[in-house]
């Protein structure tokens, strides 16, 4: 949450989401939010009263300059120095950015199908009941195709 959010000053607006596309991008790269090891309140103070959260130049050597600017750009404190969407979308981290096509290739390439995908899933029964829930309110029948399925790739 932007810190101007926490502290009720402006109440929430694009700024802020700017601030959470900042924080975003952290949890992508640590897989987990900053502070994120702390209770919830100590996490309101920490964001409050320390400096924004941010890639360590030395540790996060892997990302490029272009990213870790784009991130520290989204994360400044004061709103009014944050910048909009339009001037953010300008920066070159995004300006440089490959094509959708280009990501989605590499995101799927390689990517076993869902069902293959579902069987290596611990959760898979609640899976299946939530799956059978929203089938039965939603009148679909695929239950027991996707049952066959699991029990076909089983055997």
């Amino acid at each position: 949450m932007a810190p101007e959010v926490m502290q009720q000053l402006h109440g929430y607006d694009f700024k802020a989401d700017i601030w959470s596309l900042g924080i975003t991008a952290l949890e992508l790269v640590h897989g987990h939010a900053p502070f994120s090891k702390h209770p919830p309140m100590k996490v309101l103070l920490m964001t409050l009263q320390n400096a924004p959260p941010g890639l360590d130049y030395e540790r996060d050597k892997r990302f490029s300059k272009s990213f870790k600017e784009m991130v520290a750009t989204c994360l400044v404190k004061d709103p009014k120095k944050r910048p909009a969407s339009e001037k953010l979308l300008k920066h070159h981290f995004f300006k440089h950015a490959r094509s959708y096509d280009s990501l989605v290739h590499t995101i799927l390439d390689g990517l076993a199908p869902l069902g293959e995908r579902l069987l290596k899933v611990s959760c898979l029964p609640f899976y299946l009941f939530i799956s059978s829930v929203i089938c039965l309110r939603w009148g679909i029948n695929v239950e027991s195709d996707l049952v066959s399925y699991i029990s076909d790739k089983r055997s």
